[in-house]
């Protein structure tokens, strides 16, 4: 499983797969403080995410599944669907003990700008109401050529194509801001993870400072220029826009 590509890839950050990307000086946008949005808290003006990705598709079952761009407004089913995690999918998910997200932790998973920090969910309408079956994100590292990403779907709702679906869109959104690479660190018994990764192309290593973990990368567009033949340290993780201690 574990694959030495430090002579064609790289990766700075990483929770679950994340890209890499490197962002034309002329769109790079300079966040303030990391997960939050591009105004200041608490203004009323921020800035909507740019809607790169709005689709709906039918899953296995017949049902219609809209996968677009997180909202402010989403927080509350964000929540339900985290709390109706079980403990083993929000420790893989978190890389840790997670009972519940604060507001505060909420508030900054769902008020990105974006640009550095993408998030998607795939919404279903479900008696009535808004029900979110899939979260996925990725923020951009320090180095403007690596963003971290994290997946998540819900109980009940796997084994449907939505991963899958979300992954692809991720990249999709990813390249439109410029980016090169997807990469991210599972949890080495993630089993169903690993193996999605590795359907949708990812290539799996072995973390170098930590067994429990695996890296997964994956090239998200072709690069213009050429890229270092080797990948970037392993820095501190982007990890607050994702949602993780």
């Amino acid at each position: 499983m574990a694959v030495d590509r430090d002579a064609q890839c790289r990766h700075g950050v990483a929770s679950s797969g994340l890209i890499a990307i490197l962002v034309p000086s002329s769109r790079r946008r300079r966040p303030g403080d990391v997960g939050s949005a591009r105004v200041p808290r608490g203004t009323g003006q921020e800035d909507p995410m740019t809607p790169l990705i709005d689709e709906g598709f039918t899953i296995r079952t017949g049902q219609r599944v809209r996968l677009r761009p997180v909202k402010a407004g989403d927080a509350p089913a964000l929540a339900e669907m985290i709390d109706g995690l079980s403990p083993l999918a929000r420790r893989r998910r978190f890389h840790g003990a997670v009972t519940g997200l604060s507001a505060a932790r909420l508030h900054d998973m769902t008020h990105l700008d974006g640009h550095r920090q993408i998030g998607l969910v795939a919404a279903v309408e479900h008696d009535g109401a808004l029900r979110l079956v899939a979260d996925a994100r990725c923020v951009t590292d320090a180095s403007d050529s690596a963003a971290e990403f994290a997946l998540v779907v819900a109980e009940g709702w796997r084994g449907r194509g939505i991963a899958r679906r979300c992954l692809a869109a991720l990249r999709r959104a990813a390249a439109e801001e410029g980016l090169h690479w997807l990469y991210g660190h599972v949890q080495a018994d993630n089993l169903p993870m690993l193996a999605l990764l590795r359907r949708c192309g990812f290539a799996l290593s072995a973390h170098r400072g930590d067994a429990g973990l695996v890296v997964a990368e994956a090239r998200c567009v072709r690069p213009t220029a050429p890229l270092p033949p080797t990948r970037l340290p392993q820095p501190a993780r982007a990890a607050a826009s994702l949602g993780r201690a």
